[in-house]
């Protein structure tokens, strides 16, 4: 990859316990077989999401050794000022986040070509800030997450645009702005 070709990642991972693999909603876990062994997870573009594993859901949710974990408004807006002063720490642009109140996304640039280490960074840097205005330290993310690899103007435009118009927003990140919904 050439530096004059387009490049960013598309992040996405959850709040603990409010999305588990085989989840109605969909899921790029792997899915679990009953008879043992799994069907690998696929998370690439054009594929679409797997929905409604009843028992890979309840595999998962027998395992859950913490409370759930939902953001409160004033949570998100800590998540995602967090993820905006890691990304202006590094050079890292951001060009649009959001923080639900169970799922964080993030379209960042001019990072590296590594998204599960980009992730951990955004992941710490939030669990840190979240645990400091809390006073305690929570489970506040599951482990993992998603991570798209965009290397065309399209897809990442059309990321920004999925990002942008997420359901339920309680904060965001547009262009490295922070803001409340």
């Amino acid at each position: 990859m050439s530096a004059d070709e387009p490049f960013a990642l598309f992040i996405t991972w959850t709040t603990y316990g409010t999305w588990l693999p085989g989840d109605e909603r969909g899921h790029v876990s792997n899915t679990l077989l009953p008879g043992g062994g799994f069907v690998p997870k696929e998370n690439r573009l054009g594929v679409d999401a797997r929905k409604d594993d009843a028992f890979t859901r309840e595999q998962a949710k027998s395992q859950q050794n913490w409370n759930s974990v939902w953001l409160t408004p004033d949570e998100a807006f800590t998540a995602v000022a967090a993820l905006a002063n890691a990304a202006s720490k590094r050079n890292w642009r951001i060009l649009r986040a959001a923080a639900m109140s169970n799922h964080v996304h993030v379209v960042v640039t001019n990072c590296p070509d590594d998204g599960p280490a980009v992730r951990r960074i955004f992941k710490g840097n939030a669990h840190a800030e979240l645990s400091t205005a809390r006073g305690k330290t929570l489970r506040w993310w599951t482990t993992g997450g998603s991570d798209r690899y965009l290397h065309d103007i399209e897809s990442i435009e059309a990321s920004i645009q999925y990002v942008a118009n997420q359901h339920g927003k309680l904060a965001e990140v547009d262009d490295g702005r922070v803001m409340k919904c």
